[in-house]
């Protein structure tokens, strides 16, 4: 990890972290291919689990990431093994902004539209709609903020080395 992602996340908690493979190089870093896993192989309820059943039946494509090399640092050759990761509190922070206030808004906007039109009309779900529209869009604009955007985007925290098969593959 460079020195400047050091500092920035000097004073932060967990990172949430992804072994992937380096798969090509782009402009502004290098693009890593992640496999992703069910949760499903150490749970004990795996046999009656809806998740887990779902996960039978989806196909598992793997999945391509940009990730941002700074200047100065040296770019994991094609084929190497890496570990990124994200923040966990920005990732939880972001998680509770796009489901909860959308939903919070709807739910203010149809108690308002119910308060001033009264049971039964058709303001009720018209304010719930307008005002989960209104909780999307804040929520667009606020991740569309290049500071936000620079929180929420993976980072490479280690290099593993070069897996010996994967040359050969690419």
């Amino acid at each position: 990890m460079c020195r400047r992602c050091v500092a920035r996340f000097s004073g932060v908690g967990k990172m949430m972290q992804e072994e992937g493979q380096v798969m090509g190089h782009g402009r502004e870093g290098v693009w890593v291919e992640t496999q992703r896993r069910s949760t499903c192989g150490a749970c004990n309820a795996r046999s009656s689990c809806g998740s887990g059943l779902l996960s039978q039946f989806s196909t598992r494509k793997p999945h391509r990431v940009l990730i941002h090399v700074p200047d100065g640092e040296t770019w994991p050759a094609v084929g190497e093994r890496v570990v990124i990761g994200i923040d966990e509190s920005a990732f939880l922070r972001s998680a509770g902004l796009l489901y909860g206030l959308p939903l919070i808004s709807g739910m203010l906007g149809g108690i308002v539209a119910e308060q001033l039109a009264g049971t039964g009309a058709l303001a009720v779900p018209l304010g719930f709609a307008l005002s989960l529209t209104a909780g999307l869009l804040v929520v667009r604009w606020h991740a569309a903020r290049p500071d936000q955007q620079a929180l929420y985007r993976p980072m490479l925290l280690r290099r593993l080395g070069v897996d010996a098969l994967a040359i050969k593959a690419v």
